[in-house]
């Protein structure tokens, strides 16, 4: 098992650790940028996941959010946690054949890794937003958790109101580019961990 879960640090994903985060940093700018309330600033992590599992990809996750904590903002370092559970879930589920797509009903596995990503966001998320940032970070997704304090509801609630609506939009959305990204690397480029999450036999 450490072999299959560490053995993904080779030379080329060495190589694809600053791609990914790449990936991600500009993800989240143009979110940021447009005022979406959404962040799409874990493709790059996602595509770690499936290309070199999920001990490379949390690596590359939690470089993100230090690079955003000082390119963006500071607020941005504590949700490296969430950008490392994402790493491990995904990378997990790649490892159990969730990206091996054959036939079109095989894309329901993609949903069940959005909701499962989703899942880990919010339940690492939540209270960091809640108790460090009173729900409020200073991004655009921040007008969702204003519309939820606006109807009444308490801060936690709203908090979890907005993440129960936002997460499955932006990770839904996450995991599908993540995995056609991940399907366009050529197969010899790819880290044998990738060979095996998107083309093994089972």
């Amino acid at each position: 098992m450490t072999d299959r879960l560490g053995g993904g640090f080779t030379t080329l994903a060495w190589v694809l650790i600053p791609v990914a985060v790449g990936i991600n940093v500009v993800g989240g700018a143009l979110t940021n940028a447009l005022r979406i309330p959404l962040f799409l600033d874990v493709i790059g992590t996602l595509l770690l996941a499936i290309l070199a599992g999920p001990l490379v990809a949390a690596v590359g996750g939690i470089l993100t959010n230090v690079v955003l904590s000082v390119v963006r903002s500071p607020t941005m370092l504590p949700f490296a946690l969430t950008q490392a559970a994402i790493a491990l879930v995904a990378g997990y589920l790649a490892m159990r054949g969730w990206f091996l797509i054959r036939e079109k009903r095989d894309y329901l596995k993609l949903a069940g890794v959005a909701i499962a990503v989703s899942a880990a966001s919010v339940l690492v998320s939540w209270p960091i937003l809640v108790w460090l940032f009173g729900g409020i970070t200073g991004t655009a997704p921040d007008v969702v958790v204003a519309v939820f304090l606006a109807s009444g509801f308490s801060t936690e609630l709203a908090v979890l109101g907005s993440q129960l609506v936002m997460e499955p939009v932006d990770k839904g959305a996450s995991v599908v580019i993540a995995y056609f990204i991940a399907k366009s690397v050529p197969e010899r480029y790819r880290p044998s961990f990738g060979q095996r999450a998107l083309a093994r036999d089972r």
